[in-house]
């Protein structure tokens, strides 16, 4: 009797050590060594003569993690057991890995697994117990004591009950460990995510202040007289060549604007000034074509008295005429390398010397420039210097042929013909349909600037107030002339592939024309068989070819004949 109701406080005590264990336990999901301290924790509640984890690899290898006890100061942290002939850990721990199965013997002297260390420790009994985590063997808890008989049934299911409470506690731990880390990264997400935002924040208030300029900008624009750098056209091209200004105009950004010649691309400078914020402020143009190396290094940066023969006094330069204004560099691309790099200084440090002085001036100029040159095949020719072309084009713009923008050509007509420079003895009225889509069809090679010459030159000989198909120059109403490679056409003394398509509303003569070159072209040249599908004598082909001026020379004419045309 005695012996039950001592059985039944051991087991009391065991619960309630058992239940302060799983209570500490759950202490442990910040710790950084975690099994040291459940050996630490373990040992404060049982007293074990010596305690280990070892954690188990996939392989079945031991590793020693954490112990207390008797072999502290004899097993090392990290110690590996040894492998069996059959891989795998020996020993009892061995045994627990093999099994995955609790293991105890009362006295080690007659167990055939277990293994000597070689230690001076004083062991007589050993109980094992495996740890699993979701049915998967994740490490080995085991204890020893130094007497014989010192465990029983009762001492494994305690055993036991500590495993899977560490078990469970190993589960949580790993699981707040990975909640800890999806926390930082979220945390670091939302940071930079913040960050962001407040990036985005300044850049709408920076497009605030930039609105605010243009909206200054173009009040004083309003001031101005926008004839004078009207731009007409609402095609695409156009339309986006625009709102890239209206956008850059309001900032000090250097730009340079690139096109074929008579594109507009100082409206597109004046307009660029206008709109900023330095409307009020001088507008100079430089033509850099225009005036030799000498004159336009002076022109540009001024000259101090007796620089040069002729500096009879000091003169200040359009860069300084420009301060707090804007100076427009037209056909940049014709300075010379000298004057580039003088210009690259300006560019870079915002000062320049007088030609012949000494003393640096400061000015507040943004620059623009324009050209028809392609600048980057320039820089690779050794003509333009590299590092100049890229501080001019922090922004480019690209202004489109008006063979890319057709669709406004009749909006430039009207407006050429209402604001002509010139007056025509008749007023013009009406131009007839026919003339437009001739107008439309054309190439304009010379752009914007050739399309005003021709309406100019089409009001002042006007006879009628009407512009008729008639009264366009022939290249315009024949656009589609000329195939340079048809060599055969020249060698016959052709000018070379006069090939004209032909289109109604066009008199009868040039239709007869087109028709005749269109057959010769056809034919390679040879006019014997043009005459012959054209149903004439060669010497009719040969008449109506002089007449139209197909024919070079005389002596082209006579060498065919002779070689039996």
């Amino acid at each position: 009797m005695a012996n039950e109701v001592s059985s039944l406080k051991k087991q009391a005590i065991r619960l309630r050590l058992l239940n302060e264990l799983s209570t500490n336990l759950q202490g442990l999901l910040e710790s950084e060594n975690f099994y040291q301290e459940v050996v630490d924790l373990v040992q404060s509640k049982f007293s074990y003569h010596a305690m280990h984890i070892w954690s188990v690899d996939s392989s079945g290898t031991a590793r020693l993690e954490a112990q207390s006890g008797a072999y502290q100061g004899h097993l090392q942290i990290g110690h590996i057991l040894k492998s069996s002939e059959n891989g795998g850990s020996v020993g009892i721990v061995g045994q627990v890995i093999r099994t995955r199965k609790s293991y105890l013997t009362n006295d080690i002297s007659q167990d055939p697994n277990y293994t000597d260390l070689s230690l001076q420790i004083r062991t007589q009994s050993e109980l094992s117990v495996p740890i699993l985590k979701e049915g998967q063997l994740i490490a080995v808890l085991n204890v020893e004591s130094a007497e014989l008989n010192a465990f029983d049934e009762d001492d494994v299911i305690t055993l036991e009950s500590v495993s899977a409470q560490v078990a469970v506690a190993m589960t949580n731990q790993r699981l707040y460990a990975d909640a800890r880390s999806f926390n930082k990264k979220l945390q670091s997400a939302v940071e930079e995510k913040t960050v962001e935002l407040r990036a985005a924040h300044e850049r709408i208030l920076e497009q605030q202040r930039l609105l605010q300029k243009e909206n200054k900008a173009l009040k004083s624009l309003v001031q101005h007289d926008q004839k004078s750098f009207e731009i007409i056209g609402k095609s695409p091209a156009l339309s986006s060549l625009l709102t890239m200004v209206d956008k850059i105009a309001p900032t000090s950004a250097t730009v340079l604007i690139q096109g074929e010649s008579g594109t507009g691309k100082e409206l597109i400078a004046r307009k660029l000034h206008f709109q900023s914020d330095r409307a009020e402020q001088p507008y100079v143009v430089v033509n850099c074509g225009a005036l030799q190396e000498s004159l336009l290094e002076s022109e540009l940066f001024g000259h101090e008295k007796g620089a040069f023969t002729g500096a009879m006094a000091q003169k200040m330069g359009l860069c300084e005429t420009a301060d707090n204004g804007t100076i427009f560099l037209d056909e940049i691309g014709e300075l010379s390398l000298p004057i580039q790099a003088k210009l690259l200084r300006f560019l870079q440090e915002g000062e320049f010397y007088r030609v012949g002085g000494k003393r640096p001036i400061q000015v507040n100029v943004r620059v623009i420039s324009a050209t028809n040159r392609d600048l980057e095949v320039e820089v690779r020719e050794g003509r333009f210097r590299e590092d100049l072309y890229y501080r001019l084009n922090t922004i480019t713009l690209r202004m489109p042929p008006l063979r890319k923008r057709k669709e406004d050509i009749t909006s430039l007509v009207q407006y050429f013909l209402q604001n002509s420079r010139f007056g025509g003895h008749i007023a013009i009225r009406r131009v007839d349909p026919r003339v437009m889509d001739a107008l439309q069809g054309y190439e304009w090679p010379g752009n914007i600037r050739e399309l005003q010459n021709t309406v100019e030159r089409l009001k002042i000989l006007a006879e009628h107030s009407e512009i008729r198909l008639e009264d366009l120059p022939f290249n315009i109403r024949l656009p589609h002339a000329a195939r340079p490679d048809l060599q055969d056409s020249a060698s016959q003394g052709v000018l070379p592939g006069l090939t004209i398509s032909h289109s109604a509303g066009m008199l009868l003569e040039d239709v007869e024309k087109a028709h005749i070159l269109s057959t010769l072209d056809s034919c390679r040249g040879n006019k014997t068989r043009a005459a012959q599908q054209l149903g004439i004598t060669i010497k009719t082909l040969y008449n109506k070819l002089h007449r139209y001026g197909a024919i070079r020379t005389p002596l082209a004419e006579a060498s065919e004949t002779a070689l039996g045309e």
